[in-house]
């Protein structure tokens, strides 16, 4: 490879981007120049990076970082034929093109209605993790510096609790704003990232080490206290796993503060009590009172209904639900059942340890919920649920859980056939109580017969 010169490069460079608007005159020019400066020394016979699947030209970093600076100021001032040639690049398929595409969509104004379908489609396509970070850092500039709501709206999108394998994109979008000292409202980034953080999955633990030692960066007494709540409010085991693993790259301050959370717990025996040596029958014994250990009071913030299709908050089951146990949640849901599902999922938020009462409709919301979420569900009870086949059998191709689950369904309802619904209710529940009464779909005498505060403990 040819000593670089500097003044022959920035020749070179400005030559190139005169022909911006000429996309096959700009590509034969391109690849003169990547080939004018291949490294030969480091270039392998098949010509492919390492951990990719694209060639390369093995192009030091200072070739694309004076073609990049020649070409922003064209880029910003005609989006239109910018994005135009960085689908050429992207499709000429070499990695130093892909890096100039990458870069050539984050002088794009975020406005442009086809800039993020470009980054979606190309980030699902790409293999290769310096083209990746490129789309998900630089091809994000702008829309991260002037639209940050639109961003961050990106990042949840990507940050979804359902959409797991997009996650490690949503962490390496957040990380450049993360680190930007002109950025302001962390509480954000904070709200976002907690739950991903204590799902911890171990195939994100090098991701997860960037995203904790940026924000301990940006702000460590929010970082230390967002560690700490996490560690001690979980029942999610595998966080402190994960966290255990990665916290050697930690900075040590931040090691310190998390050792005693992140040490592993031992298990401890009570000492078995140790009989006295000597009884004397003849005194007679006290009759020692047995405390009767305390109910745990139920916290009826926490207890949700969910009511049927053609039903809403202010049916006889809601009302006497809200009238039974005051404080307990019974929204109204509206749309079609994925729509009720996000309505769902937004009430519940991040918070554990629900109990959820669906009724028809209702009780497929909850089975779904349950079965995808069970770790947020201390109890589920299942009033004629709709499990059936049709219309319903797409969303029941759920893996089985064990949360408690009661199920109580009418002999004659006309509306779910009891067998489908109870063979579907013992595919999907290991820890299962099926209640058959003499009742129709509304289970309107049941209900007034029925021990509630048994069945919701």
């Amino acid at each position: 490879m040819p000593a670089i010169d500097l003044t022959r490069l920035r020749k070179q460079a400005t030559r190139l981007a005169d022909f911006f608007f000429l996309p096959d005159e700009f590509m034969k020019h391109l690849r003169e120049m990547l080939e004018f400066y291949v490294n030969y020394t480091l270039r392998t016979v098949e010509n492919v990076a390492p951990g990719s699947n694209l060639k390369t030209y093995r192009t030091p970093p200072a070739v694309l970082t004076q073609i990049q600076n020649e070409l922003r100021a064209k880029a910003e001032a005609n989006p239109h034929f910018a994005l135009e040639l960085a689908d050429i690049l992207w499709d000429e398929g070499a990695l130093e093109t892909r890096l100039l595409a990458s870069f050539l969509l984050g002088r794009i104004p975020p406005q442009e209605e086809r800039l993020l379908p470009r980054i979606t489609a190309w980030t699902q396509q790409i293999r290769d993790p310096e083209v990746r970070v490129a789309l998900l850092t630089t091809s994000l500039t702008r829309m991260r510096k002037e639209t940050p709501n639109q961003f961050l709206a990106l990042v949840r999108e990507y940050l979804h609790p359902e959409r797991s394998r997009s996650w490690s994109n949503g962490i390496q979008a957040l990380i450049p704003m993360i680190a930007d000292s002109d950025f302001e409202n962390l509480p954000a980034i904070f709200d976002i990232v907690e739950p991903v953080i204590e799902e911890a999955p171990s195939t994100l633990q090098y991701d997860l080490t960037d995203l904790i030692v940026t924000l301990y960066r940006a702000s460590p007494n929010e970082t230390i206290f967002m560690l700490k709540h996490i560690l001690t409010t979980t029942e999610n085991q595998m966080t402190a796993v994960t966290l255990r693993r990665i916290s050697p790259d930690f900075p040590p301050p931040l090691q310190k503060e998390l050792r005693d959370l992140l040490r592993p717990q031992m298990l401890t025996r009570p000492k078995p009590a140790e009989p006295d040596d000597f009884i004397d029958e003849s005194v007679p014994q006290k009759n020692k009172s047995v405390r009767t250990p305390k109910k745990k009071k139920m916290d009826n913030t926490r207890i949700i209904y969910l009511h049927g299709s053609d039903s809403n908050s202010q049916s006889g089951k809601a009302r006497q639900f809200a009238e039974k146990f005051p404080g307990m949640v019974t929204p109204d849901f509206t749309g079609e059942f994925e729509e009720r599902m996000k309505q769902l999922k937004k009430i519940i938020g991040r918070k554990k340890g629900w109990t959820i009462i669906g009724s028809s409709l209702g009780g497929l919301m909850g089975t779904v919920f349950t079965c995808e979420k069970p770790t947020y569900v201390r109890k589920l009870i299942l009033l004629a649920p709709a499990l059936m086949k049709e219309p319903f059998g797409s969303y029941l191709n759920l893996e089985p859980v064990s949360v408690p689950t009661v199920i109580i369904h009418g002999t004659a309802d006309d509306v779910v056939p009891l067998d489908e619904a109870r063979e579907y209710a013992e595919k999907l529940f290991t820890n299962l109580e099926y209640n058959i009464v003499d009742d129709g779909h509304r289970l309107q005498e049941a209900f007034k017969e029925l021990n509630w505060e048994e069945i919701l403990n």
